[in-house]
């Protein structure tokens, strides 16, 4: 099974990252963070996701799914999406990046994987955004 099949998975629902959160049990808080875009935590039987309330409802859509990326690859740390002003970015933000891409995208990240691929090692989370954005079939403005 592939890093990603979870995602792909989740995607074939055609829900948002906050719904498939809400839907697996996790508790969604959206918080005045400063710095931190997204936050991972278990506490015992008890998951939580908390997002930065300052965020477009595009950019909550997308670190909600990277942080479920979190919660499915590597369940047994928490973490914090800081993105920008990190000296940390590690091989599992990559990989949560990429998880909440496919899990926005679903088939459609395959196709688009080098972009993909790249602009989640940049870990800059406009960027990230408007990549989902402009791939997937949004009618909306780009964020």
């Amino acid at each position: 099974m592939g890093l990603y099949t979870k995602a792909r998975e989740l995607a074939k629902s055609g829900k948002k990252p906050l719904h498939i959160a809400r839907e697996l049990g996790i508790e969604v808080l959206f918080v005045p963070f400063q710095r931190i875009k997204g936050l991972a935590l278990s506490l015992g039987s008890r998951k939580i996701i908390m997002i930065h309330n300052g965020l477009s409802e595009a950019e909550q859509q997308f670190v909600c799914g990277h942080e479920l990326g979190h919660f499915l690859l590597h369940p047994s740390t928490n973490f914090r999406f800081i993105f920008e002003n990190t000296f940390c970015y590690s091989k599992q933000e990559y990989q949560a990046n990429r998880f909440s891409c496919v899990l926005m995208l679903g088939e459609k990240a395959e196709e688009y994987k080098y972009v993909i691929n790249e602009t989640a090692s940049a870990g800059k989370l406009e960027q990230l955004v408007r990549l989902v954005w402009e791939v997937s079939d949004k009618e909306d403005e780009v964020p």
